[in-house]
């Protein structure tokens, strides 16, 4: 069961700014994505792991969050994981059970037996790190 949309508008501000500062830390991660409607650039703190040439996060708010409707729309984003930005490519939804496979077994049991979350995303790695760290859209 995803955490109510409330819930998501409250964290936006603030909590997701400072939470931005733990990217590349304890696997969270910095998702840069463009507004569907807006165009502008949006940062979304998430907790993601890689696995091979994919990334895998758990859809916590649901499948209505905006940040997975902005990169379905736009059909890549960019991500800060570790050190480093890879791009990324269509996210494809997949059931948890399947989404956590690979992660560290204390996150995966977290987001099936604590967070209830039934969904995850996987986003393909489309190319290596952008080392200069531009945008690869304009906003």
């Amino acid at each position: 069961m995803p955490f109510p949309r409330l819930l998501s508008r409250l964290l936006r501000g603030s909590v997701n700014r400072t939470t931005l500062r733990f990217a590349g830390h304890l696997a969270f991660v910095d998702l840069e994505h463009v507004g569907r409607r807006t165009g502008t650039v949006h940062h979304t703190p998430l907790r993601a792991f890689r696995r091979g040439d994919t990334v895998v996060a758990g859809i916590n708010f649901g499948r209505d969050s905006d940040w997975l409707q902005n990169i379905r729309v736009a059909g890549r984003c960019r991500m800060q994981l570790g050190g480093s930005w890879l791009e990324l490519g269509a996210p494809r939804i997949v059931p948890v059970a399947e989404g956590v496979r690979g992660m560290p077994w204390l996150f995966g049991a977290v987001l099936t037996h604590v967070l209830h979350t039934t969904d995850c995303v996987e986003l393909p790695v489309v190319g290596p790190p952008d080392r200069a760290g531009t945008p690869p859209w304009s906003p």
